[in-house]
């Protein structure tokens, strides 16, 4: 079902794309501080749209990658700590070791 929706998707994004190309072939030119571009519409919207992308993902990729680092150190601490309440619930009591019951002696 996953699979149809995604194939739903690109089909989608597909058709968008191809309305963005038939629907802007005019000629533009677009200028830069350090120069111009000679292209069409549908050209420089794609262009801007895959920069835009490109930031975005550039922006996100340090806290994604921080609050992967955190959830690795937290599953390791949780195994550490899982292995020690194991570790005590395996003790045995101290007055048992010793031998000593908790019944009064007559």
């Amino acid at each position: 079902m996953r699979a149809w929706g995604t194939l739903a998707f690109a089909a989608l994004v597909a058709a968008i794309v191809v309305a963005l190309v038939v629907g802007n072939g005019e000629a533009v030119r677009v200028n830069f501080l350090f120069g111009q571009w000679d292209t069409k519409v549908w050209g420089a919207l794609v262009a801007a749209a895959a920069f835009g992308a490109a930031a975005a993902s550039a922006m996100l990729a340090w806290p994604v990658t921080r609050a992967k680092m955190q959830s690795r150190r937290q599953t390791k601490r949780i195994a550490e700590l899982e292995q020690e309440i194991h570790g005590l619930r395996t003790l045995p009591i101290a007055r048992e070791a010793a031998g000593v019951s908790s019944e009064p002696k007559v």
